[in-house]
This record gives C-alpha cells, sequence and structure tokens, in this order.
C-alpha cells in the first residue's frame, strides 16, 4: 500500500485557511473603519445643521423680542395717553361742576353774606364767611339746598364778631348733578 503523507497539503489548506482569515479580519476591520468614519461624517453633518437652525431660531427670536419690546413701549405709551385722557375728562367734568357750583352760590347768596374763603378738596366743599345775623345763614343754607349741585349741608361754627357773624359752612358736591 501507498502511503500518502497529506501533512504538507494539509499544512497548505491551513496557511491558506489562516490567509483568508487574516483576509477577512484586515476587510472587516476596513468596512469597520469605513463605517466608523461614515457614521462620524453623518453625525458632523448633522450637528452643523442642527446648528444652522439654531442660528436660525435665535435670529427668530431676536426678532421677536425686538417685536416685543417695541410692543411693551407702544402699550406703555398707550396706557399713559389713556391715562391723560381719564384726567382730562376728570377735569372737564370738574370744570363743568366747578361753573355749576359757582352758578349756584351766585343764585343762593343772600343780601348780608360775604364769602370770604372757598375750599374744594375731592367733593368736599368748605366755605367760610361773614354774614350780617345767623338768620342770613340760614337762608343761605336753604338756598343751597335747594340747588342740585350741594348736597349734606352742616354749620361747622358760628361765631359772632363785631362786623358780622363768621361761618364756616361744609357741603359735599353732588356728582350727578342738572
Amino acid at each position: 500500500m501507498l502511503r500518502l503523507n497529506l501533512m504538507p497539503w494539509r499544512e497548505r489548506q491551513r496557511l491558506a485557511a489562516l490567509r483568508r482569515l487574516r483576509l477577512m479580519l484586515l476587510g472587516a476591520a476596513v468596512v469597520a473603519l469605513f463605517a466608523v468614519l461614515l457614521i462620524d461624517q453623518l453625525a458632523r453633518q448633522r450637528a452643523h445643521q442642527q446648528a444652522v437652525a439654531n442660528d436660525s431660531q435665535q435670529a427668530a427670536i431676536d426678532v421677536l423680542e425686538a417685536q416685543r419690546t417695541e410692543h411693551d413701549r407702544v402699550r406703555q405709551s398707550y396706557d399713559e395717553v389713556r391715562a391723560q385722557a381719564a384726567a382730562l375728562a376728570d377735569l372737564r367734568a370738574e370744570q363743568g361742576l366747578v361753573t355749576a357750583v359757582f352758578a349756584d352760590l351766585e343764585r343762593a347768596l343772600p343780601e348780608g353774606v360775604q364769602l370770604l374763603r372757598l375750599e374744594l378738596q375731592g367733593s368736599r366743599l368748605r366755605m367760610v364767611g361773614v354774614a350780617a345775623s345767623g338768620a342770613v345763614v340760614a337762608q343761605l343754607m336753604r338756598e343751597l339746598e335747594r340747588s342740585g349741585v350741594m348736597r349734606e349741608l352742616e354749620l361747622k361754627s358760628l361765631k359772632s364778631q363785631a362786623d358780622g357773624d363768621e361761618f364756616l359752612l361744609l357741603a359735599r358736591i353732588s356728582a350727578f348733578w342738572s
């Protein structure tokens, strides 16, 4: 029988398989390296796109913030103008009220009464004057009560002086006068 030595053939087969394994490992390493480089490039590209999107959104936010600041300034100016308009309307209403108070005082002022001081604080009117007698002060109060402007008349003091009776009269000005 013939004896064949298969050892060299097996050795070549083993070396060939080892070379194939090495080549496959080298190929797998190269493919893995390319895959890692590709994923890195995609991640960098995505990060750049995100940075560009963030920058554009920040620019839009800055524009909106500037608009909001301008809107707040306009709103504040509008509120100031409304407050001024309300103050002017109050002054106009009080102007008519003061005119009505003076007109009613002129009509109600009897002979023998001299007003020395008038003070209007809010809706309260304070009158200081001199009258010939207490009866003239009572007549003045009756006339003022008949007017539609003054309410809650109150005589605070009546002092006899050499030149007549000095009086202090308080009244509330009616907001709804006609």
